[in-house]
């Protein structure tokens, strides 16, 4: 190869690496930090479509509490304004007239409770005896049942109750752990993710648990899966490439994408209700904050 066909490649190459680099900035620079007090956080979820987000934040070493954050003020408040008990995992309805979430009851065991916001009432699935209880509630799109993760028999399954707390039907069962489930915009699919195959990967079954599809297929964990709301991709969180990373797939599993790069760990993801964007709990040099993230 002569010397100028040699500059010409390296010109070529420098362009390629600049590029990349360009890229590699836009990607980080398409986070927007939300919250500045880098405590520890969890379980955001949005709400009143899209302007503020219920999350968990470790307010004392002994209590994690529902906190709500109003996005066009940057503010956040206390969702229970007097409540002394460890509280985790709020779900809201689409209406946000319901929502549940998981109260502790003792150091061993938890409860559900269901709350209707507009009548001030509420109801909840008390813990059994021993070490129990409820985990990751999710509404149906239509409001009328909610879908939760609970250990029996040996093994945890996903079950759903109507808005009292009774008529509880078996949905997804088999063996190993099967949690985080979350239903499709047209309440015709749930989403979870389980460890029947040796280790957490993502699943989409129609909702009454029948005809199953393996959704990702790795050596590492797929878990807290969180459906679009168009319902054609699944957000998820993989530690398939040495920690904990946000991913987006295809319903059918193609088309699979990593939005989040970096060293620590990022969490927790939520769907904005445009569907563009994902919130998330993300640790960047020790501190813990919600951020959002843009969805190519």
């Amino acid at each position: 190869m002569g010397f100028s066909s040699m500059s010409k490649w390296l010109s070529v190459l420098l362009i390629m690496g600049i590029t990349f680099l360009m890229l590699s900035r836009v990607r980080a620079e398409e986070s927007i930090r939300l919250t500045q007090d880098s405590l520890f956080k969890r379980d955001p979820t949005f709400v009143d479509q899209g302007k503020a987000i219920v999350f968990v934040l470790l307010e004392r070493p002994e209590q994690l509490r529902l906190m709500k954050l109003d996005l066009a003020s940057g503010t956040s408040s206390p969702l229970h304004q007097d409540e002394n008990r460890s509280e985790l995992e709020p779900r809201f309805s689409r209406d946000g007239r319901y929502y549940a979430y998981i109260q502790s009851r003792s150091p061993a065991s938890v409860a559900m409770v269901i709350r209707d916001a507009k009548e001030k009432k509420e109801v909840e699935i008390p813990p059994e005896s021993g070490f129990s209880g409820m985990r990751s509630p999710v509404f149906a799109p239509d409001g009328s049942r909610i879908y939760y993760s609970f250990a029996e028999e040996g093994r945890q399954q996903i079950f759903s109750v109507d808005l009292q707390a009774a008529n509880r039907k078996k949905v997804v069962d088999s063996r190993g752990i099967n949690n985080w489930p979350d239903i499709s915009p047209d309440g015709k699919h749930i989403v979870f993710s389980s460890t029947r195959d040796g280790n957490y990967e993502i699943y989409l079954s129609k909702i009454d648990g029948s005809e199953l599809v393996r959704v990702t297929e790795s050596p590492f964990m797929d878990i807290r899966p969180r459906m679009s709301p168009d319902g054609k991709r699944i957000a998820f969180v993989s530690t398939r490439d040495g920690n904990y990373e946000l991913y987006v797939v295809d319903v059918d599993g193609t088309n699979l994408i990593r939005i989040t790069n970096n060293a620590e760990r990022d969490d927790f993801p939520d769907w904005h209700p445009e569907g563009k964007r994902l919130v998330s709990v993300s640790e960047r040099a020790g501190r813990k904050d919600l951020y959002l993230f843009m969805v190519p």
